[in-house]
């Protein structure tokens, strides 16, 4: 379900001014998704500094706590970072005792990680905070215009990834 213009966009040329600028950047749809972003992990990380998390930290031990033994790869796909932060943070989170990894039972050379029993506490205490920092935003919307923001970001994904026929389709 798309509008009949959307083929019809069209972002206006750099101009000078800064009346033009602010027009400008208030068309790119980008700069919005990353400032609703940005807004997300400060308040996560807000949330999280009593418990010395940081927001990549809490979500590779919460995505352990639904699926033990991921690999650092994996991880870093679901904490979105690269992979060599993810390797300095499960560094970080063994060394606070809060994980563990051992060799991959199917890849001689993969490690895979799971929560220690300290790790498996401190998550669920965690999650309560980063659950009512999701709860507020939630609340901020009907439960239409949840549904909504959800498949219009997927959407964004989806066309960002490179396939925008597939994006308009959805």
């Amino acid at each position: 379900m798309t509008d009949s213009d959307a083929s019809g966009f069209c972002l206006p040329a750099p101009r000078r001014g800064e009346v033009e600028f602010v027009a400008d950047l208030g068309a790119r749809l980008g700069s919005h998704i990353k400032a609703a972003e940005q807004a997300m992990i400060a308040a996560k990380a807000e949330a999280l500094r009593p418990f010395e998390l940081t927001v990549a930290q809490y979500a590779a031990l919460v995505s352990l706590y639904y699926v033990p033994g991921q690999s650092s790869a994996q991880l870093a796909r679901v904490a979105a970072v690269t992979p060599q932060t993810m390797g300095t943070t499960l560094d970080k989170l063994e060394a606070k005792g809060l994980v563990r990894r051992e060799p991959s039972s199917l890849h001689r050379k993969v490690l895979v990680v799971t929560l220690t029993p300290a790790g498996e506490a401190l998550v669920l205490r965690a999650d309560e905070v980063a659950r009512a920092v999701e709860q507020r935003l939630g609340e901020a919307f009907s439960e239409q215009e949840r549904t909504l923001l959800r498949d219009l970001l997927q959407r964004a994904a989806t066309a960002l990834r490179g396939d925008p026929a597939a994006a308009v389709d959805q």
